[in-house]
């Protein structure tokens, strides 16, 4: 059993739980990289109006750069592109197609599904994921003391893989949950349910810590300690009704045995 100490709050669990972006690695620049992937992607289906639509629908703010081309700036953290796993966020552009670009269901669907596959190819993790502060040092301390994790994430097993495996953090990896694993996804329990079940560790015992409100709301609704970080005050303000503690950074989560 580890116990975790959070603004001089200590809290036993006998397994840890992690978000993976925005809390191991800084977001903000990824998903920008991975909104003007989206966008050049998409660019190639639909009028300049509907693009910039397609901008404000996802939580994307964007500026006109040299020779008439759309980049992304912002991305809001609490937005659709942000926040949705990767197969909602298909739907949802398949109903955009339908909507904007006039296409049937089934070539909405599928060239939805064709745009994030080449969007995502487009998208080299080497440059877009650097570790949060604290990340590191705290992968190393939980490995030296054998305390068992794992990671419950909206992204995807193989990008979760691949950004975790370039800082040495994979080998010990007990689990990784995405969307795909269970019906309902962030905000919702399941995920901590399906890990309790396959672990066999009770949820009360069980820490989740994640950089969005999603994730304590999850810990909270699975009856499991949820420890939020964040350095936003929005996102501080939306996390407060879910968690037991919010630090600023990984740094001030504390790992014991």
């Amino acid at each position: 059993m580890a116990k975790i100490t959070v603004n001089n709050h200590a809290y036993r669990a006998d397994l840890l739980v992690f978000d993976k972006d925005g809390l191991m690695f800084d977001s903000e620049q990824f998903w920008i990289k991975m909104a003007n992937a989206r966008m050049r992607s998409i660019s190639k289906h639909c009028s300049t109006d509907d693009l910039i639509a397609w901008t404000k629908l996802m939580g994307v703010r964007t500026e006109f750069k040299h020779g008439g081309r759309i980049e992304a700036t912002y991305v809001d953290p609490v937005g659709i592109l942000a926040v949705a796993p990767p197969a909602e966020e298909v739907v949802i552009l398949a109903g955009f197609l339908v909507q904007h670009c006039g296409l049937l269901w089934h070539k909405a669907r599928n060239l939805a599904a064709a745009i994030f596959t080449e969007s995502d190819a487009g998208i080299d993790l080497s440059r877009a994921l650097a570790p949060q502060p604290g990340f590191v040092n705290l992968m190393k301390r939980i490995n030296e003391l054998d305390v068992p994790y794992g990671v419950a994430t909206s992204d995807t097993y193989d990008r979760t893989r691949d950004s975790m495996s370039r800082y040495g953090c994979w080998d010990k990896v007990r689990f990784v949950i995405t969307p795909e694993d269970v019906e309902r996804g962030k905000p919702n329990p399941d995920m901590l349910l399906f890990i309790s079940d396959k672990t066999g560790v009770p949820t009360d015992k069980i820490a989740m810590i994640g950089d969005s409100y999603v994730d304590v709301a999850m810990a909270q609704a699975a009856g499991s300690v949820g420890i939020g970080v964040t350095v936003s005050n929005e996102m501080r303000e939306k996390m407060v009704p879910y968690a037991t503690e919010i630090a600023n950074t990984l740094d001030e989560i504390r790992v014991d045995r």
